[in-house]
């Protein structure tokens, strides 16, 4: 296990100054210290990252692709992470909670085993991760 490093005091005040300007990218400010050091600190300080704005092109992007890739739609959205692309898309109302369908039932039930998440092509708007998760509450293993 890593021996834990004490924050000095240089750091912190790295932290408090700049997290609040660059978020998680002040990491490229502390050598030696990981993103979830970071933003743990950054809590325990009450210092909080700035909220990232969402450009026209990038919502564009998000009601475009999130339904067809879920939180995949990340390599497409440079600057924001899987978590604040699913806010987002819950915000815009683009979760696709509707219930499976028997057809959609069957259809994992055939191809998941041979397929495994790429099943989610034969499907409309559900994603891999969905496809994936759906297959393991029904039981059902990819081979």
């Amino acid at each position: 296990m890593a021996e834990k490093k004490a924050w000095t005091k240089e750091e912190l005040t790295i932290l408090q100054e700049w997290y609040p300007v660059e978020g998680i990218r002040v990491e490229e400010r502390l050598p030696g210290r990981n993103r979830s050091m970071i933003t743990q600190r950054a809590r325990r300080l009450g210092v909080a990252a700035p909220v990232s704005e969402w450009s026209a092109s990038e919502l564009n992007i998000l009601k475009e692709w999130y339904l067809k890739e879920g939180s995949a739609v990340a390599e497409r959205l440079p600057g924001k992470s899987r978590h604040a692309i699913r806010a987002q898309a819950q915000r815009l109302g683009l979760t696709n909670k509707a219930r499976w369908s028997r057809e959609e039932d069957e259809i994992v039930r055939a191809y998941y085993p041979i397929e495994g998440t790429r099943v989610a092509e034969r499907l409309n708007s559900r994603t891999r991760e969905s496809v994936r998760i759906h297959a393991q509450k029904l039981g059902i293993r990819c081979d």
